[in-house]
C-alpha cells in the first residue's frame, strides 16, 4: 500500500461567547484577553481539559453547544502541539496513533456541535444568532475538514496491525461524505481517496473479523478501484477457503477478464479447467492470455528486464492441453513456442520432446512420418540433458526409448542403463 503524506493543515481555534455556566464561566476567566489560545500555558489548558470534561459529564451542559465549542478546542490545541513536537522530532511522532485518534475526536466533535449550534432548545429559541452561526458554522467545517483526510491515512498505518483502530477511523471518514457540513461540496467526487479507500476498510473489517457478507460488499467495492486485483484475489482466496468453487471461479473469471495488466488470474482459471478436463476452455484461455502477453497488454518482464515468474504458464498449461486431447503434433508445436519465448524451463523442453515421441509412436507403422518425429523428440531430450544433467529420471529413458524406436544399436547402448533403474 502506497505511503500517504499525513495532511498537516492548519485548525482555527477561535472564541466565543459563553453561556452562564460555572465550568464555562471558569473557562472564560483563564481565557480572559487571549487573542490566540494556542498561547496559553501548558498548565492553564490542563485546567481547561478538566473544567471541560466535567462540562461534558454533567448532564445540563452535556449537550451544550458551548461545551462541545471547548471540546473542539481542546483536541485541536492537542493537534497543534503533536504537530509541533512532530516536527520537531524530524517528522516522527512519539505516539501516532494518539495523533490519528485525535483527528477522529476532531472530526467527531465538530459532527456534533455542528447540530447542536442549529438545533433549539424547548422554547424553541436558537442557540446563536444568524451572523454568529454562520461563523461558527464556516469554523467547525474548516476545522473538521484539516482532519477528515488524515482518517484514511491513518486507517492505512493500522489497517493489519491493528484492524479495528482502522476501522474506528474510516466509519469516521465514512460519515463526513454524508455530513451537513459537507453539503454540496460533493466529496466523493473531489476526495482522491474515497474509492481507494474501500479496498482499505474491506481489509480492516477483515482483519476485525467483521460480519462476512460486509467484508464481501466493500470488497466488491473495491474492484473498480486501483486495488481491483487485490480485492479480487482476497475475493477468490476466501471462497476458495469456504470451498465455494461457484464463486470462486466467478471472480477468477471476473479477474481475468478485467485485469489484464496481470495473468495471475488466467493462470488460475486456466489451472481450474485443466484440473476438470476442460481443455478446449483452457486453450481458449491460454490463447488470450498468451496473445497480451505477446501485444504486450501484460508485462513479460520486470523493471529490471527479467523474465516474470510465471509467464511460460500460458504456453505450458495450453500444451498440456493439446497433450491431454491426443493432439500431439499440436501439443509439440505449442511447447516449442513456449520454450522459444520462455528458455529454461524443463517442462516445456520435456514436454517438446515428449509430445513428439508420443506423434511418432501414434505413427509408428510408417517409419516415413515417425522417424522424424523421433528425431524431434531426442533433440529436445538432448537439451534436456545438457541443461539438467542431473535430472536423468525426466529424459534419461525418454533417450533410450527413442533411440531404440530409431533403430540406432550405439546411442541405445549408450542409455541403456536409464531404462534399467
Amino acid at each position: 500500500m502506497k505511503k500517504i503524506i499525513f495532511i498537516c493543515a492548519a485548525l482555527a481555534l477561535g472564541t466565543s461567547a459563553f453561556a452562564q455556566k460555572s465550568n464555562l464561566r471558569k473557562i472564560e476567566n483563564i481565557t480572559y484577553g487571549v487573542t490566540n489560545l494556542q498561547t496559553l500555558e501548558p498548565e492553564k489548558w490542563t485546567e481547561i481539559k478538566q473544567l471541560v470534561n466535567e462540562a461534558k459529564a454533567n448532564p445540563e451542559t452535556a449537550e451544550n453547544h458551548q461545551t462541545w465549542e471547548w471540546i473542539i478546542k481542546s483536541y485541536v490545541n492537542d493537534r497543534f502541539n503533536m504537530l509541533k513536537e512532530y516536527q520537531a522530532n524530524n517528522n516522527k511522532f512519539s505516539d501516532m496513533k494518539a495523533f490519528f485518534m485525535n483527528e477522529k475526536a476532531i472530526v467527531d466533535a465538530c459532527e456534533k456541535y455542528y447540530k447542536l449550534i442549529q438545533t433549539p432548545n424547548e422554547k424553541g429559541k436558537m442557540p446563536l444568532k444568524e451572523k454568529e452561526l454562520e461563523i461558527q458554522k464556516l469554523w467547525t467545517k474548516e476545522n473538521a475538514n484539516a482532519c477528515r483526510g488524515n482518517l484514511y491515512v491513518g486507517a492505512t498505518q493500522f489497517v493489519y496491525n491493528e484492524p479495528e483502530t482502522a476501522v474506528g477511523l474510516l466509519e469516521s471518514y465514512y460519515a463526513s461524505f454524508d455530513s451537513p457540513m459537507f453539503a454540496g461540496d460533493n466529496l466523493k467526487e473531489t476526495d482522491k481517496n474515497y474509492k481507494e479507500s474501500a479496498f482499505v476498510y474491506a481489509s480492516a473489517l477483515k482483519g476485525a473479523k467483521a460480519d462476512e457478507a460486509k467484508v464481501v460488499e466493500w470488497m466488491e467495492k473495491s474492484l473498480q478501484t486501483q486495488n481491483g486485483p487485490l480485492a479480487c484475489q482476497e475475493l477468490i482466496t476466501l471462497y476458495h477457503q469456504k470451498e465455494d468453487k461457484a464463486n470462486e471461479t466467478k471472480y477468477l473469471q471476473y479477474g481475468f477478464e478485467n485485469f489484464k495488466q496481470t495473468n495471475i488470474f488466467g493462470i488460475n482459471l486456466a489451472q481450474a479447467a485443466i484440473n476438470d478436463r476442460e481443455y478446449d476452455k483452457t486453450i481458449q484461455i491460454c490463447d488470450v492470455l498468451i496473445q497480451r502477453q505477446e501485444d504486450g497488454t501484460t508485462p513479460v518482464t520486470d523493471d529490471a528486464g527479467n523474465a516474470l515468474e510465471n509467464v511460460w504458464f500460458p504456453y505450458y498449461f495450453k500444451a498440456v492441453s493439446l497433450f491431454n486431447t491426443e493432439k500431439f503434433d499440436l501439443a509439440h508445436e505449442a511447447f516449442v513456442k513456449g520454450d522459444e519465448k520462455c528458455p529454461g524451463h524443463i517442462e516445456l523442453v520435456m514436454g517438446a520432446g515428449t509430445s513428439a515421441a508420443k506423434y511418432g509412436n501414434d505413427h509408428f507403422t510408417d517409419k516415413a512420418v515417425c522417424k522424424p518425429w523421433f528425431e524431434k523428440a531426442v533433440t529436445y531430450f538432448h537439451k534436456a540433458e545438457e541443461a539438467w544433467p542431473d535430472q536423468s529420471d525426466q529424459w534419461g529413458y525418454q533417450m533410450y526409448a527413442c533411440y531404440h524406436n530409431l533403430e540406432n544399436k550405439t546411442m541405445e547402448a549408450k542409455y541403456k542403463k536409464y531404462a534399467e533403474k
